[in-house]
């Protein structure tokens, strides 16, 4: 998820044209903006980047702060795919789907479990 969502950014940030001239199915969106695509690289490199400090300090507030906004991005990101899918083939529309329900679903997981881990080291933080 940190490694791809990274490759991304950079991708995007560094080379947005051929982000979108050679990502799959992000030519079916168009026009080209040179601008809009700069920032969501710049955006994703950002969010990776709090991704990468609540894995190495595994402190359950930023892992939480993390994982929700990291969340947030996914749950909107797979609902404006999912609703213009008219451009697409089906494979194309099942691979996205796919793998952007993926992405979304392994971070709600991923945030419960934090959750609950909060919930069981705080009785014995607070002897």
């Amino acid at each position: 998820m940190i490694a791809l969502d990274g490759l991304v950014g950079i991708w995007q940030y560094f080379f947005p044209r051929s982000f979108f001239e050679d990502f799959p199915t992000v030519r079916l969106d168009p026009p080209y903006n040179e601008h809009l695509v700069s920032d969501v690289g710049g955006l994703n490199i950002a969010l990776v980047g709090v991704l990468i400090i609540a894995a190495v300090y595994l402190e359950q507030r930023l892992v939480t702060a993390a994982l929700t906004g990291f969340a947030l991005y996914s749950l909107t990101h797979f609902a404006f795919h999912v609703r213009h899918f008219e451009h697409f083939s089906l494979r194309d529309a099942v691979g996205v789907g796919t793998g952007l329900g993926f992405e979304l679903v392994l971070t709600v997981v991923l945030l419960v479990l934090n959750l609950r881990r909060g919930r069981r080291v705080a009785p014995v933080a607070a002897r």
